[in-house]
């Protein structure tokens, strides 16, 4: 479940970052790391404490599923987090096109060169 909440988030992360004209890719990958860093790190608590042979039981089974809505509540914070990044850069516009600017005409007047001797 936690993993298609992933999905879903990280899709709006990337919808969200093209509306403003941004690339989503760094969101996107950052969202994603830090996801699976607390999750490893979580499973990593998990058999620290309750041991190995937790994950093989039916009773360490059980004790995990309690934590699944922490987990699932840590993806919708994160998720606000960079939603919160997203809205706070800066809109870059590349609707102008022309933006060549041509260089202004010479002038008739002779430039002072005497700095040259």
């Amino acid at each position: 479940m936690t993993l298609i909440l992933t999905i879903i988030l990280c899709f709006q992360i990337y919808r969200m970052a093209r509306e403003r004209s941004i690339s989503p890719w760094s969101f996107m990958m950052n969202f994603l790391s830090a996801f699976f860093l607390v999750l490893i790190a979580f499973s990593y608590s998990l058999v620290a404490i309750f041991g190995v042979d937790a994950l093989m039981s039916e009773e360490g089974k059980g004790t995990i599923m309690k934590f699944e809505p922490f987990v699932m509540l840590f993806v919708v914070f994160l998720f606000l987090f960079f939603r919160k990044r997203i809205q706070k850069s800066p809109v870059s516009s590349n609707r102008d096109d022309n933006d060549f600017n041509p260089p202004s005409p010479p002038t008739k007047e002779k430039k002072d060169l005497s700095y040259f001797r």
